[in-house]
């Protein structure tokens, strides 16, 4: 390594050690990190019942708003992409859990319906869904548990509108 190359790298490091001592951008990489080990400890979990969290989040999702949905729509409601969508209501209509409607004559135009099968996998993971939010966060206190969902909401809603204002597509506000 050149000398010029080693000054540059200890004086980006030097920023970097000062930027993250700055609240602000502690708590959010600190958010991110949290959020990354809770994904992990959901895969892990979810494993045990062969589903992902997608797909999971997309069989509660449906059946909190109706049973029927345009990709689309679930899109917006998981976060997640278009493709992914796809990919993941491909895989829950193999297992029989979601099947694909159309919608009037344009071929191209589809919902996607949960099936009953579908509802008993949701409704079997019912009482898991319970123990494994209360295990994760049985470090919180209630009060803390009801303060840490509304800080959550709060970011989510500003951090949706900072997405909105940045791509003009922002997702549906949770």
């Amino acid at each position: 390594m050149t000398n010029d190359f080693q000054e540059s790298l200890v004086s980006l490091a030097t920023d970097i050690k000062t930027q993250a001592n700055a609240l602000r951008f502690n708590s959010l990489v600190s958010f991110a990190y949290t959020a990354d080990i809770v994904h992990r400890y959901l895969d892990i979990v979810l494993r045990k019942y062969a589903i992902t969290q997608t797909s999971f989040n997309i069989l509660h999702t449906l059946i909190t708003h109706g049973g029927i949905m345009t990709p689309t729509e679930l899109s917006k409601g998981v976060f997640r992409s278009k493709h992914a969508i796809t990919r993941a209501v491909d895989s829950l209509e193999k297992e029989g859990l979601v099947a694909r409607e159309g919608i009037g004559t344009d071929r191209r135009t589809r919902r996607v319906a949960i099936t009953k099968e579908g509802l008993d996998v949701i409704k079997q993971a019912m009482p898991y869904r319970q123990e494994v939010s209360s295990t994760a966060m049985s470090c919180l206190s209630e009060q803390q548990a009801q303060e840490f969902n509304a800080t959550l909401r709060q970011l989510r809603k500003h951090i949706l509108k900072l997405i909105d204002h940045s791509t003009g597509q922002g997702g549906k506000q949770l």
